[in-house]
């Protein structure tokens, strides 16, 4: 029975990935999403919309998510042309300054396949069939390496070459910038 659903999937991804290679055109799904939005503009995007059961919608709102937008799933590749599957409208995605996103779509019996959309890393498919409790698990580790990535990048900037620091309290290591020339005139 597993075996079966691992062949179910892996004919519809070939088939979906043969369908929009032909012509772009033809990559319009009969599928629609539904995409859901947190504060830090991540999303998750969940398809075909008419699968998602009560559990799956109650989870995502549960952890933050708000429904922002539905439509029709159009067949298209990761940012690095390595991966495709059916996501929102790329204007859609524009719209609402998303980068980075969960797909997650929704096949019989309420099983789910994962995916993650990264616009460095790329679109990354794994072809593993997950349930919704394993789910559950594993969508707050991908948001919190969003928010590691994204933390890092923000940390790299460049620090101006007058810039000087001085330690306020050796105890507690507490530093104290001198480029913010506001503490040192008297106000």
């Amino acid at each position: 029975m597993q075996v079966k659903k691992k062949l179910e999937t892996i004919l519809f991804v070939i088939f979906a990935a043969f369908i929009g290679s032909q012509n772009p055109s033809l990559a319009r799904a009969e599928y629609n999403y539904q995409l859901y939005k947190n504060f830090e503009n991540f999303g998750i995007l969940i398809f075909p919309k008419d699968q998602i059961f009560e559990k799956l919608d109650e989870y995502i709102q549960q952890i933050g998510f708000d429904p922002v937008e539905s439509g029709q799933a159009l067949m298209r590749f990761g940012s690095k042309n390595e991966n495709q599957t059916y996501m929102m409208p790329e204007e859609v995605q524009r719209r609402y300054s998303m980068d980075r996103f969960i797909v997650l779509q929704v096949i019989t019996h309420q099983n789910i396949l994962v995916g993650v959309f990264d616009p460095e890393w790329g679109l990354i498919l794994p072809s593993a069939i997950f349930r919704l409790n394993e789910v559950k698990q594993n969508i707050p580790k991908t948001l919190n390496i969003f928010r590691k990535h994204l933390k890092k990048r923000e940390t790299q900037r460049q620090i101006p070459e007058n810039h000087k620091t001085k330690r306020l309290l050796a105890t507690n290591a507490v530093i104290i910038s001198t480029w913010f020339r506001f503490m040192n005139k008297p106000h």
